[in-house]
């Protein structure tokens, strides 16, 4: 996957946990904000190419490699 496309993806994911989060009861919610902070950190280094390979398991599991630009 492209790095643009990689990002485009964690960004996504990212949006849905915190939408996701703001429905759920306090517990719950800050599992999701927990995760989207992990994305979050996910995002700033596949931007930075620090990260080539990644798995997400929201919406569904999934393994994504990043190719080189």
């Amino acid at each position: 996957m492209s790095r643009r496309s990689a990002i485009a993806l964690i960004v996504r994911s990212r949006k849905a946990l915190l939408d996701d989060a703001d429905e759920r009861p306090s517990a719950e919610a800050e599992r999701l904000r927990a995760a989207a902070a992990d994305l979050t950190r996910l995002l700033f280094d596949v931007r930075a190419g620090r990260v080539s390979a990644f798995e997400l398991n929201q919406p569904a599991r999934m393994r994504v490699v990043v190719s080189a630009d």
